[in-house]
């Protein structure tokens, strides 16, 4: 994205002696389908770009510094360019909730299990604006209403999906929000190793303390 908010940044230091290394059982899931793959799209608000999760059948949920004050963005699917507009925001979770026409899309279906430490997860998103990517991870533990993983995420991806296996079904874990940083000589270097995601449960949260509509599969 060509403009990032800085404060989230999140400096390793604090996060990872919180992590334990135990070992757990985990699902195995391929990586993500091509139902899965579209339900993640490319969001452009002025001059921020990030990505965007389908989440009903004309809603996108986002990150709120993706974007920012605009009221009006454009959904990028393939060629077409779909206007949008930006109906809820809260910036403590980072949270955005876009409204637009009725999308050929069928919304991702949300996480309902407890994640396991070092599962498999993928961050789904539109690394500088360009092609979409899912990398893989694991799942490292939950601070502060973070999720941590060690999922490769980068400038662009703000607002994507960071997507679970459960039942041998691709589900929404969480929404990316920014990787971690070390502080090396004064300044913030990026982490290949380490992400941040806002959970499903404050998802949740933030769409029913709004009243808004989510598609009867989440419910």
């Amino acid at each position: 994205m060509s403009v990032f908010n800085r404060s989230l940044l999140i400096s390793i230091s604090i996060c990872v002696s919180v992590f334990s290394t135990t070992v757990q059982a985990e699902k195995q899931c391929p990586a993500p389908d091509q139902k899965t793959k579209e339900s993640i799209v490319l969001i452009e608000a002025g001059d921020s770009i990030g990505s965007g999760i389908v989440i009903s059948e004309n809603q996108i949920l986002t990150a709120a510094h993706v974007v920012k004050d605009a009221t009006h963005v454009v959904i990028k699917i393939g060629d077409q360019l779909i206007p949008a507009t930006v109906i809820s925001k809260h910036k403590k979770s980072d949270l955005a909730l876009i409204q637009t026409t009725r999308l050929p899309i069928k919304p991702i279906h949300f996480a309902t299990e407890k994640r396991l430490k070092h599962e498999w997860v993928w961050a789904m998103g539109y690394p500088m604006g360009q092609s979409q990517i899912s990398a893989s991870g694991r799942y490292k533990g939950t601070w502060l209403n973070s999720v941590y993983t060690s999922a490769s995420v980068n400038y662009g991806q703000s607002g994507g999906g960071l997507i679970a296996c459960e039942q041998g079904q691709h589900v929404l874990a969480g929404m990316v929000r920014a990787f971690a940083a070390t502080k090396i000589d004064g300044k913030l270097v990026r982490r290949d190793d380490l992400s941040v995601a806002t959970g499903i449960n404050q998802i949740r949260n933030f769409l029913t303390s709004n009243q808004l509509a989510m598609s009867s599969t989440n419910q």
